[in-house]
């Protein structure tokens, strides 16, 4: 049984349990250990997701019979799109649907509060991450790739992939 809650900034100590074995899994044969500790550190400590949740960022809670196992963050970033910032399901938990229950719950939520307007809804993942497929499989495309410099001498080499909401 699949359940949703939309996170609250009490859930940061959570989304980061649910985040750092998620990436283990995701990144350990694309990136370096120190680079998963220093992104680990930059987007899911306590202080930057409560700036997130201040920011407009919308987090959502998957869980499978109870159990805490993925999350979601989107955020409007203008006035015909939004960013898909963050997808991560527990590894025990993939092929259950929890992610796509995740991505199905953004955009519904994208439609609500829109019911007359179409959206791009937009995404970056990693150009070797397995997910790739996954968001293909979910109706994105790959718009364009992107190479981003986020300090301490690490790069984001990241496909940008979109998919119109309707």
């Amino acid at each position: 049984m699949k359940t949703i809650r939309q996170a609250t900034p009490d859930d940061c100590r959570l989304i980061y349990e649910l985040a750092a074995p998620s990436w283990k899994s995701a990144y350990s044969e694309i990136l370096t250990d120190k680079q998963m500790a220093y992104m680990l550190q930059m987007m899911y400590s306590d202080e930057s997701l409560k700036k997130q949740m201040s920011d407009g960022h919308i987090f959502y809670i998957a869980s499978l019979f109870r159990v805490p196992c993925g999350f979601i963050s989107f955020h409007q970033q203008s006035d015909d799109m939004y960013v898909l910032e963050k997808l991560y399901v527990l590894p025990q938990a993939h092929g259950k649907g929890a992610g796509r229950f995740l991505v199905e719950k953004a955009e519904e939520r994208i439609r609500c509060q829109h019911p007359d307007k179409q959206f791009l809804l937009e995404l970056n993942v990693n150009r070797n991450n397995k997910s790739v497929e996954f968001y293909k499989r979910l109706g994105f495309h790959i718009d364009r790739e992107v190479d981003e410099d986020i300090g301490s001498g690490f790069y984001k080499n990241d496909y940008v992939m979109r998919k119109s909401i309707i």
